[in-house]
């Protein structure tokens, strides 16, 4: 654990530079000497880290301390992604359901979903014998192959939007597709995207997804880059909106709306907890992209087989021109892909537009994404409603527990994801959120990982078909003990 004079040369350090990486890498370290410091109001000793809990260790090595200390030895941060720092010390062994064990052997009812992309729980029978046929017929062909065409057409007959479909590898890669194909349909470059919607990594996206400073008013937000690297640049081609202010975008709009190739939205964003999105916003900005010419791409990479077999666009009945998916999509496999209408996504026909790529369409992950969606269809889509059932279930028994120990928080999403805020008031801007209790929920979130619940750092559960009534039970007791045994009660909030 850094010393206190080391996060101070941080924070000044973040003072100077403001970027993405310093903000968020010195409020991660702050937060994790929080969390462990305020539990039962004892200093971070063995006996509270997660990591090294004596009831399952039994006496054996620390299996997962001495793994992860060869992983930083060997692997850049010692982590595969930096999206994996607060649980950078965990190392799983094996997952089965909507459980994962660890290398010392500890059990965590797994709300992490590696991210989401787990809709049918860890290891399920059917993705498994479709990985198992593919393997022994053939992983991939670089042509086309029955489970590619069979894949695109249950995409095709899932999205409002898409009448043409092609397969990337992540959701990154397809947002890409998609904006190249937006500016080749427009002849323009400029992008609109909206203040805490995450669209990837790419340069010239991963912009004002977590900013912090700089920001510009809310009428007026500022395009903030994220990381150290990306070329000042890119934000040239960036215009910033904030989320749920149609007046604000339509003044957008009126001074940009001839440049604008695309707007880019997240209909059901969740990467700074779930920011539902107001009555006709969706509608409104639908009518406002087809008066200037804008195309209208909605980023469906977490809410499309998730939040509803078709998406936000299913759930809010707006069809926009084009739309990206992935994650839930698959089941795990790293595949993603884009789809719209016909007279946009003709453009990739004889190469006119560029789309390339040694792994799209491999057969393996066509296989295995063909099985879930197939999975997903069944019985009238009884696994979503499955799905959505449990998170209504845990939303209302969270919120019970916040109210009758006083908690300064809530619960709230369309029931396939669940947020918990640092807030009494659900937010409806990713402003709203910086003004959130977020290290009480830092501190939640390492609590209930000693106890065997695995969610998000910043308050998110995602719901899998493996999990039951009993886990949902389950996790609102351990709620309930974090808040009334772990933390010090009222005085911590």
């Amino acid at each position: 654990m850094p010393s206190v004079p080391r996060i101070s040369r941080c924070a000044a350090r973040l003072a100077a530079c403001i970027t993405y990486d310093f903000v968020l890498i010195t409020y991660r370290m702050q937060i994790t000497r929080s969390g462990f410091a305020n539990l039962r109001a004892a200093p971070p000793t063995e006996e509270m880290d997660p990591m090294h809990d004596e009831t399952r260790v039994s006496g054996q090595q620390d299996r997962s301390a001495g793994l992860t200390a060869r992983l930083a030895n060997v692997l850049a941060g010692g982590m595969g992604s930096g999206g994996r720092y607060e649980h950078r010390d965990l190392v799983i062994a094996k997952g089965k359901g909507a459980h994962v064990e660890d290398a010392n052997g500890k059990r965590y009812i797994d709300y992490m979903l590696a991210f989401g992309p787990l809709i049918l729980g860890h290891a399920p029978r059917v993705l498994s014998e479709a990985v198992a046929q593919s393997l022994e017929t053939g992983i991939m062909f670089g042509a086309a192959c029955e489970s590619e065409l069979l894949l695109a057409e249950e995409v095709v007959s899932s999205f409002p939007c898409v009448d043409k479909v092609r397969f990337t590898n992540s959701g990154t890669e397809a947002v890409q597709s998609a904006l190249r194909l937006a500016r080749a349909y427009t002849g323009r470059d400029k992008i609109l995207k909206f203040e805490g919607h995450f669209h990837g990594w790419a340069d010239n996206i991963f912009i004002s997804v977590k900013p912090v400073a700089h920001m510009g008013l809310a009428s007026h937000p500022k395009a903030v880059l994220m990381t150290p690297g990306q070329p000042k640049s890119v934000i040239d081609d960036i215009v910033i909106a904030t989320w749920n202010d149609f007046p604000g975008i339509e003044q957008i709009m009126s001074r940009h709306g001839s440049e604008i190739a695309a707007i880019i939205l997240e209909p059901c964003p969740t990467n700074n907890g779930f920011l539902e999105v107001a009555p006709g916003f969706l509608e409104k900005l639908r009518a406002l992209a087809s008066a200037y010419g804008s195309v209208l791409i909605f980023d469906e990479v977490v809410s499309g087989f998730r939040m509803a077999l078709g998406g936000g666009q299913e759930l809010y009945a707006t069809v926009p021109d084009l739309c990206t998916f992935g994650k839930a999509f698959a089941g795990g496999l790293p595949i993603a892909g884009f789809g719209g209408r016909d007279d946009i996504m003709s453009l990739l026909v004889d190469n006119a537009v560029s789309h390339l790529g040694t792994y799209n369409s491999g057969a393996l992950s066509c296989a295995g994404a063909l099985a879930v969606l197939r999975e997903l269809k069944r019985d009238d889509q009884a696994v979503l409603k499955h799905i959505h059932r449990l998170g209504k279930e845990l939303i209302g028994g969270f919120n019970q527990v916040f109210q009758e120990t006083g908690a300064p928080l809530c619960a709230a999403g369309p029931g396939a994801v669940v947020s918990v805020y640092g807030s009494p008031t659900v937010p409806k801007t990713y402003r709203d959120v910086l003004s959130h209790n977020k290290e009480l929920l830092a501190r939640i979130h390492r609590a209930l990982l000693h106890r065997g619940v695995w969610s998000f750092a910043r308050g998110t559960f995602m719901i899998s078909a493996a999990h039951d009534e009993d886990d949902i039970q389950e996790t609102i007791q351990m709620m309930k003990r974090v808040l009334t045994e772990d933390i010090n009660g009222a005085g911590a909030w």
